[in-house]
């Protein structure tokens, strides 16, 4: 069943990374119990300061999902083109290809891209599920599922195919380096 996250004091995190530098490619299912708040979905961290970042960005007109790359005080920020809804289940993705080239999906569309130079200063050291980095800040408010990690560059097709119901662990299988492999709901299993 999917983890549901109460949005105020409840995380998952690693101490270690698979991942430290692009290309890599973050994806999960998420059902947000609000459109008001700024919620993080996984970031990747060193520190405050040096973090790659998929979110739920309620606070925002429109309640897209965003792609965030923090490097040193600095944030390249993408916001997808359309909005996701509270209490209903929806597909998020950020593809990292290059320091110059990033997209954010939303349901497998609702694309932006990116090609602002942006690269971490340091090595990213943990995941953060349902919170920004190790801050402590933008807990998220709902439900995840299904969440993956590759050490790769996903195309659109395969982002595409996540959204519309294929498990992480069928996609580019041999760069899956992260994989929660969770139900949304009873009739998924």
């Amino acid at each position: 069943m999917a983890y549901e996250l109460n949005g105020s004091t409840q995380y998952f995190t690693t101490a270690t990374t698979p991942v430290t530098t692009e290309p890599l490619t973050i994806a999960l299912w998420f059902n947000s119990d609000s459109t008001t708040a700024n919620q993080r979905l996984v970031s990747i961290y060193a520190d405050a300061s040096n973090y790659y970042d998929l979110g739920a960005r309620g606070c925002d007109a429109g309640d897209p999902v965003s792609l965030i790359i923090y490097a040193d005080g600095s944030a390249d920020i993408l916001a997808s083109t359309s909005g996701y809804s509270s209490n209903t289940w929806h597909h998020a993705a950020a593809v990292f290809t290059s320091s110059t080239n990033r997209t954010v999906y939303l349901d497998g569309g609702s694309s932006a891209t990116s090609t602002q130079s942006r690269t971490l200063s340091q090595v990213p050291l943990g995941i953060s599920i349902g919170r920004l980095g190790a801050s402590g800040v933008q807990y998220f408010d709902g439900r995840m599922a299904e969440g993956g990690i590759w050490d790769a560059a996903l195309t659109a097709a395969e982002v595409a195919s996540l959204a519309k119901g294929m498990t992480c662990d069928k996609v580019r299988p041999q760069n899956l380096v992260f994989y929660a492999p969770l139900v949304r709901d009873l009739i998924d299993y």
